[in-house]
């Protein structure tokens, strides 16, 4: 029935609409976030703009253009604007609140997972990615920060489609010389630390 049929509003079609956009899949739709993107990036770094003002006049061009799609509706075809569509249910709104706070206990958790974690390669490689992102915060600005993570975020996933398999096996390869060398230098510092205890030991025994 016709009253039956109704838009996807779930969060699955939300994931899956960004997935299309970091995938490329729906290039028109990421090109644009790209463009826009760039635009405002230029707008505050090149000619000085502030947030504020491109947020009202991006306001201000959104609301005259419905004012003026409202206007020519009603004056062709005699009817109100149809805004149902434009309607956020209260399952969606539930749905995202939930989660929002999955993916804040799960940060949390990856927090207290990392710093227990007994393998030293994710601790080593937690804390160097937190150095090197605290080192890029003090050459860049908030808004260039978050235009490079979002060119990154259009690019990386995309180059991780078609060339994951070789940089699971380079990681992989990275991780195991890793913990080789690791393994190599802890065994040294052993035999080290057992040779002086001996050492030592002896030299005591000597003495007595």
């Amino acid at each position: 029935m016709a009253n039956d049929v109704s838009k996807d509003t779930s969060p699955k079609s939300e994931d899956t609409t960004l997935e299309d956009i970091y995938l490329w899949r729906r290039k028109k739709l990421a090109f644009s976030v790209l463009l826009v993107s760039t635009a405002t990036w230029v707008l505050i770094n090149i000619y000085g703009f502030s947030s504020i003002t491109i947020v009202s006049w991006a306001a201000m061009a959104i609301v005259s253009m419905v004012f003026l799609w409202g206007s020519l509706l009603r004056l062709l075809s005699k009817v109100e604007p149809d805004l149902s569509g434009l309607e956020v249910s209260d399952e969606f709104v539930a749905e995202m609140a939930r989660s929002c706070r999955k993916l804040m206990e799960e940060m949390v958790g990856w927090m207290f997972t990392v710093g227990a974690e007994s393998e030293w390669f994710v601790f080593a490689k937690t804390i160097l990615g937190f150095w090197i992102l605290s080192r890029i915060g003090n050459l860049l600005d908030f808004h260039t920060f978050l235009f490079i993570g979002l060119v990154i975020g259009l690019t990386v996933p995309k180059l991780w489609e078609k060339h994951g398999d070789r940089l699971q096996k380079l990681s992989r390869n990275l991780k195991d010389r890793s913990n080789e060398a690791y393994d190599n230098s802890r065994e040294k510092i052993l035999k080290m630390k057992n040779k002086l205890q001996h050492g030592i030991e002896d030299k005591v025994k000597k003495a007595e």
